[in-house]
C-alpha cells in the first residue's frame, strides 16, 4: 500500500525529521532485542556449563565415596586376627565359606562379585558371585594379580587398603585389596609373605543407577571412551577403556525452550507495535486528522502487550508454586515482603503469619548472624548459600539451605530475594553416617574409632586431674555358643552383653565393642584396686547370669584385663595395649577373673606368644613324637594296655613334656590337629603289637569343644584299620563339667563305634560318682595323689579301697596310676585292684624301646611256670 495516497502533504522538513526519529527508534529497538537475546543465550550457556561441571563433580564424588566405603569394609575383614589365623597359610575353607565368615553373603548382601585371597604364587581362595570356585583370579580379572599383590605388600602402612579399576569378566569393576593382618601385637615378619584379600565390585547398571540416585544423577552408567569422546561430563576409569557418564539436565537448554516461545510472542507484539508506531508517526506528519484513530489502535496494541505480560507472570507463578523450594523476598531491613505458595506446604505456616515479620525471626544460623551475612552480599557477588534452621508448625526443628541475592536499583540495595531448600533428610542422613562411623552396628556401642577419640580427649583433659581405668573384656564360652547355635544366637548374646555392660557403668563412663566378643570399659575417676575390684566383681557376676533365648539358658563368663592411667601413662594406645596384656594373663590364670597390668607381664606375654608361634610351626613341621607307658595287671608282670603320651622335640629347648605345651594348645585350638595326629600315630604303631594289648589315648576337653570327636575317631579307625575294641579313650571330668548333655551324647556315640572309655584322674571331682552312674565308662583310673599317700595312714588307704570297691560294684576296670614303690604295689594287690601303672614297672618309652620291652615281657610270660 502506498501511504502517500492517504496523506496530506506536509512540509518536507517535518517529514525528514520524522523519518530520522523513526530510524533512530528502530535502531534502538533492534539493539535492545539483540542484547536481550545475547544475555538470554549467555545465561543458558552458563547454566549448561555449570550443569556439566556439577554432573562430573557428583559422578566423581559418588565413585570416590564407593571406593571409601569399600576400603572401610575390606579393612574390617582383613585387619582381623581370626581372619589372619584362618587365611594366612592354607585357607580354612570351612571357616571362610561354610561358616559364612567370608562366604556368599558378601555377594548376596554386600554386592561383591568376586572375593579372592592371594599370595605371590597363586590364588588361595576364590569366590565368584557367591560360589566357591577353584580358578585363578587371572581367569576373571584383566589386571595383573602379581602387580596387585606387590602394590599392597610394598606399602609403608600395610593396614591401608588400595583400590584400582580393571575389567572383571569383561566389565569394569572396582578392585579393592588389603593385606590380611592380625589386630593384636604379634610380629608380622616379612611383609611379602602376607596374604592379600581382594574384593571385586562390578559396576553393573543396577548398582550405578542406585549410586547415581543417591547423588541426584540421572541414568548414571558406563560407556566406551571411543563412543563419548565429546562428552565433557565423563569420569574415566583408568585404563579400562570405559568412563562413568550421567545424563545432563541441560537447564539452559530447557530455559531457552521454555522462554523463547514467550519472548518470541512478546517480540512479535512489540515489533508490530513499533511498526505501527512508525507508520502512525509517518502518517501523523501528513494526516493530522487521523491521529485519534492511530491512538486507539496504539491503546489496543498496548492492551495486548499487557495481557501478554500478565500471561508471563502467571507462568512464572505456576513454576514457582510447582518447585520444591520456596521463594522469598525482603526489604533492606530484612522484613519479609513475599513468600511463595510452597512456603505453607513445606513449613506448615501460612504466608500471612510471616509477611511483615523479620527474616531472622523465621530462620536462624548457628555459624553467623543472618544480618551480617546479608550485608556481605553485593550486586556483583554470586548467589550465596547458607545452612539455617527453623521450627515448623509442629515445633520440630528442620534444616534448609538458603540462597540469596540483593535487589538493587539506582539508590543501591533495596532488598533481598532468594530460595530456601529443605535439607532435613540430607542432614539426618549425614548424621547417621557419622554415627555409624563411630558405633558398632550390632550393639550400638562405640567402636574402636570412637574409643580412640574418647580416650585421647579424656586423657588430654584429665592428665593432671581425674584418672582413667581401661578394662579389656573377653567373653568366655562365647565361641561354642556361636559355633553350635549359629551367628544369629551369637548376635543375641552380644547384644545382651552390651546391655548388661551399660547397666554396670555410669553415665560418664564408656562401653565400646572392638569386634567379635571383645569389649572395653573406660572408667572415669576410678583407679584404686578396691573400687575396681568391686566393679569387676559386679560386672562378672552380671555376665554370669544366664541369658534366656527361646526357652534355653545360655551361660557365658568374662576375663578382664585392667590398666590404670596413673600407672601406665596417658597415651591411649599404650593403655589399651597394657589392658590387652593383662587380659591375656587373666585368661591364662583360669578365666572368669580379672588381672591388673604389671610391667613383667610384657615379657611373659612375649615369651608365651613365641611359644605359641613355635607350637604352630611344630604342628606344621611334625615335630612331635609319642612315648608309650605300659599298664600291668596288679602283679606288675603282664602288660594289658599301653598309654600313648605326646612329647615335643623342640628345635632349641629339646624334648618337652605335655605339661609345657598341652595347655597352650588347648587355648589356641591347636589341640584339634595335634589330637588327631596323636590318635592316628598311636593306632598305626599299635598295629604292630600283639592283638590282646589295648591302646589308651587321652582326649582333651578342648577337643570336645572345638571339633567333632566322634568323626575324628571314626576317620582314624577307618583309615588305619585299627580295631575299635582295642582302643581305649581316657577322658577327664572337665569334659562333663563344660557341657553335661553334649558330653553324654558324644560318649554314647563313641561307645557305638566300639571303643572303650576310661575316666582319668578319678577322685578329684566332687561329682564323680554321679558321672559313673550317668556316663558309659568301662573303667576308672585312681588319681596318683591318692596312691602316693596310700602307705601313710589308714584314711588314705580307706579312700583307695572305697574306690576299688565302687568300681567293682559297677562292673568297671580299676587302674591305679603313679605306682612308684613295692609297698604301694603290694597294698594294691591285697586290696584287689585290677591294674597298675607307674615308674615302678616302667617309665614312658620311645616306640623302639617299648617294642623291645613288650617283646621281653612276652618272652618272660612264656617261661613263667604259672603260664606253662
Amino acid at each position: 500500500m502506498d501511504i502517500s495516497t492517504y496523506a496530506i502533504p506536509l512540509p518536507s522538513r517535518q517529514s525528514a525529521v520524522t523519518r530520522r526519529l523513526a530510524f533512530a527508534v528502530g535502531l534502538l529497538f533492534v539493539v535492545g532485542v539483540i542484547s536481550a537475546a545475547g544475555a538470554l543465550f549467555t545465561i543458558a550457556n552458563h547454566l549448561d556449563s555449570d550443569d556439566v561441571h556439577e554432573t562430573q563433580f557428583y559422578s566423581a564424588r559418588a565413585l570416590e565415596n564407593r571406593i571409601t566405603a569399600s576400603k572401610n569394609y575390606i579393612t574390617s575383614y582383613a585387619y582381623w586376627t581370626t581372619a589372619f589365623e584362618h587365611l594366612s597359610g592354607e585357607v580354612d575353607v570351612g571357616w571362610a565359606y561354610t561358616d559364612q565368615n567370608m562366604g556368599k553373603t558378601l555377594f548376596t548382601t554386600d554386592g561383591y562379585d568376586g572375593v579372592f585371597v592371594l599370595d605371590r604364587e597363586h590364588t588361595k581362595y576364590a569366590l565368584v558371585k557367591g560360589q566357591l570356585v577353584k580358578s585363578d583370579i587371572s581367569a576373571y580379572l584383566q589386571a595383573s594379580a602379581s602387580a596387585l599383590v606387590d602394590q599392597v605388600q610394598t606399602q609403608s602402612d600395610l593396614t591401608k587398603p588400595i583400590s584400582t579399576y580393571s575389567l572383571f569378566e569383561g566389565w569394569p569393576a572396582l578392585i579393592t585389596a588389603s593385606a590380611i593382618l592380625p589386630n593384636d601385637e604379634r610380629p608380622l615378619g616379612d611383609p611379602k609373605t602376607t596374604s592379600v584379600l581382594v574384593f571385586v565390585d562390578k559396576l553393573t547398571p543396577t548398582k550405578l543407577r542406585k549410586l547415581g540416585s543417591a547423588y541426584g544423577l540421572t541414568n548414571l552408567t558406563l560407556a566406551l571412551d571411543e563412543t563419548i569422546t565429546d562428552s565433557p561430563q565423563k569420569v574415566p576409569l583408568d585404563s579400562t577403556g570405559y568412563s562413568l557418564i550421567a545424563e545432563l539436565e541441560r537447564p539452559g537448554h530447557h530455559l531457552l525452550w521454555s522462554l523463547l516461545p514467550i519472548l518470541a510472542g512478546v517480540l512479535v507484539v512489540l515489533t508490530l507495535l513499533t511498526a505501527f508506531l512508525f507508520r502512525h508517526a509517518l502518517r501523523s506528519s501528513r494526516y493530522v486528522d487521523t491521529s485519534f484513530d492511530a491512538m486507539q489502535r496504539s491503546n489496543k496494541a498496548l492492551e495486548d502487550a499487557n495481557h501478554a505480560l500478565e500471561a508471563s507472570e502467571e507462568r512464572f507463578r505456576a513454576v514457582a508454586e510447582a518447585a520444591s523450594d520456596w521463594i522469598w523476598e525482603t526489604d533492606r531491613r530484612l522484613v519479609i515482603t513475599y513468600l511463595s505458595g510452597r512456603f505453607s506446604a513445606v513449613t506448615g505456616f501460612s504466608d500471612r503469619q510471616w509477611l511483615g515479620q523479620n527474616f531472622e525471626e523465621l530462620l536462624q544460623c548457628d555459624t553467623t548472624p543472618l544480618s551480617l551475612w546479608f550485608s556481605k552480599l553485593t550486586e556483583e557477588s554470586h548467589a550465596s548459600d547458607l545452612r539455617c534452621t527453623y521450627r515448623d508448625q509442629s515445633g520440630q526443628t528442620r534444616y534448609c539451605r538458603v540462597s540469596a541475592r540483593p535487589i538493587v536499583d539506582k539508590s543501591g540495595v533495596i532488598g533481598y530475594r532468594g530460595t530456601a531448600s529443605d535439607i532435613t533428610d540430607e542432614v539426618a542422613a549425614h548424621a547417621q553416617i557419622q554415627h555409624l562411623s563411630m558405633h558398632d552396628a550390632l550393639t550400638g556401642l562405640p567402636n574402636r574409632n570412637k574409643l580412640s577419640r574418647f580416650l585421647e580427649e579424656a586423657l588430654l583433659l584429665n592428665e593432671h586431674s581425674m584418672p582413667l581405668s581401661v578394662l579389656m573384656i573377653d567373653l568366655d564360652n562365647f565361641k561354642p555358643i556361636n559355633d553350635s547355635l549359629g551367628h544369629p544366637v551369637g548376635d543375641v548374646v552380644l547384644q545382651e552383653v552390651a546391655h548388661r555392660l551399660r547397666d554396670c557403668t555410669r553415665e560418664h563412663d564408656l562401653v565400646a565393642r572392638l569386634g567379635g566378643d571383645e569389649f572395653v570399659v573406660v572408667l572415669n575417676g576410678m583407679d584404686t584396686h578396691s573400687e575396681i575390684d568391686k566393679f569387676c566383681t559386679r560386672l562378672i557376676g552380671s555376665l554370669h547370669q544366664p541369658i534366656d533365648h527361646e526357652g534355653h539358658a545360655l551361660h557365658i563368663g568374662a576375663s578382664v584385663g585392667v590398666a590404670v592411667s596413673r600407672r601406665q601413662g596417658y597415651i591411649a594406645s599404650e593403655l589399651i595395649r597394657c589392658a590387652d596384656i593383662a587380659l591375656y594373663q587373666a585368661k591364662a590364670d583360669g578365666k572368669n577373673t580379672w588381672c591388673y597390668f604389671e610391667s613383667h607381664m610384657s615379657d611373659q606375654i612375649q615369651s608365651r606368644r613365641q611359644m605359641e608361634d613355635d607350637l604352630r610351626l611344630a604342628v606344621k613341621n611334625h615335630e612331635f613324637l609319642l612315648h608309650y607307658q605300659p599298664r600291668y595287671k596288679v602283679d606288675g608282670k603282664e602288660i594289658v594296655s599301653v598309654e600313648a603320651l605326646v612329647r615335643w622335640q623342640h628345635p632349641t629347648q629339646g624334648l618337652l613334656g605335655p605339661d609345657l605345651f598341652i595347655p597352650l594348645a588347648e587355648q589356641t585350638d591347636l589341640i584339634v590337629p595335634l589330637g588327631r595326629w596323636v590318635l592316628r600315630e598311636a593306632c598305626e604303631t599299635a598295629l604292630t603289637w600283639p592283638h590282646d594289648v589295648l591302646l589308651s589315648v587321652n582326649l582333651s576337653p578342648a577337643q570336645f569343644t572345638h571339633s567333632d570327636v566322634v568323626e575324628d575317631v571314626r576317620e582314624v579307625l577307618v583309615g588305619t584299620r585299627f580295631p575299635a575294641s582295642r582302643l581305649e579313650l581316657e577322658i577327664t571330668e572337665n569334659v562333663m563339667l563344660n557341657d553335661t548333655e553334649g558330653a553324654l551324647n558324644t560318649m554314647n556315640a563313641l561307645k557305638q563305634l566300639g571303643v572303650r572309655l576310661n575316666m582319668d584322674d578319678f577322685g578329684t571331682g566332687y561329682s564323680s560318682l554321679g558321672y559313673l552312674r550317668a556316663y558309659p565308662f568301662d573303667g576308672i583310673k585312681i588319681d596318683k595323689r591318692f596312691i602316693a599317700s596310700i602307705g601313710n595312714g589308714e584314711n588314705d588307704r580307706a579312700v583307695v579301697q572305697a574306690i576299688i570297691s565302687l568300681g567293682k560294684a559297677m562292673g568297671l576296670t580299676v587302674t591305679a596310676e603313679g605306682v612308684e614303690t613295692e609297698e604301694q604295689l603290694g597294698i594294691l594287690g591285697k586290696d584287689e585292684c585290677h591294674e597298675v601303672q607307674g615308674y615302678l614297672m616302667s617309665r614312658p618309652l620311645d616306640k623302639t624301646t617299648f617294642a623291645k620291652l613288650l617283646k621281653a615281657s612276652r618272652f618272660e610270660q612264656q617261661l613263667d611256670p604259672r603260664v606253662l
